[in-house]
């Protein structure tokens, strides 16, 4: 589904270029769950943003669904996927049904098609009752909804998340992990989580690749566990 081979990606420092990802290899598969876990300034969301097309490798191949990503295929390739910020990238002057029907705006189709999916999805997300409200109005966990949702619009088979629950407290956070859950087992979607948050890796993923120092120094296989809310005590007394 999603394969880097020897990736390397360096970015100017000063007057020289310093080399921040070091040949990478990866392979993520169709329908799973994928974590990428590091430090701050490990290089995970650097390369979850050469999967995406945001940036471009200096060295080495990704391949999304068996084809090179590269500026012939970029285009479509990227159609295909959709991402998820921690700070939700809402655009306050619409509503939440605008901000859900803003990714196929440029596309075509019938309006009355594309308002009828925003509101299917919207209440898949939970939030029927919140079309007409405005981003100022929600708490952070609806935002991220109605982010998730706008996510959905292009019925994506790939789903980038860039820490999805970083600006959430822990209950908001479950609902949002929860969420992807039902995404994965209802729609088949690859979704691929970057996280610093090993709690959030290892309640959503199958597997998770360790980063360090812009290498994969680790791949893990994970248990899944059943996504739920926590109080304090647990939290502090979990190992």
């Amino acid at each position: 589904m999603i394969v880097l081979e020897n990736v390397s990606k360096s970015f100017l420092n000063g007057v020289k270029e310093e080399e921040v990802i070091h040949d990478v290899n990866l392979r993520i598969n169709k329908k799973e769950i994928f974590g990428l876990v590091g430090e701050t300034g490990s290089g995970k969301s650097t390369i979850l943003r050469m999967i995406n097309g945001f940036i471009e490798p200096d060295k080495g191949k990704i391949y999304i669904m068996d084809r090179e990503l590269n500026k012939d295929s970029k285009h479509q390739l990227v159609r295909d996927t959709s991402m998820i910020f921690q700070d939700f990238n809402l655009l306050g002057n619409l509503n939440v049904l605008d901000n859900v029907i803003l990714p196929t705006k440029f596309r075509k189709g019938r309006k009355k098609d594309e308002i009828e999916k925003a509101r299917e999805i919207l209440s898949f997300v939970g939030l029927t009752d919140f079309e007409g409200a405005y981003i100022k109005t929600l708490s952070g966990g609806q935002k991220q909804r109605v982010a998730i949702a706008r996510t959905l619009m292009t019925s994506p088979k790939i789903i980038l998340c860039d820490e999805p629950t970083s600006a959430l407290d822990d209950r908001m956070s479950y609902e949002v992990l929860k969420l992807l859950r039902e995404i994965n087992d209802k729609y088949d979607t690859t979704i691929v989580v970057v996280s610093h948050d090993i709690s959030v890796i290892k309640s959503l993923c199958s597997r998770v690749a360790i980063i360090e120092d812009g290498r994969v120094v680790e791949i893990l296989s994970l248990t899944q566990k059943e996504i739920r809310p926590i109080s304090y005590k647990e939290a502090l007394i979990s190992d």
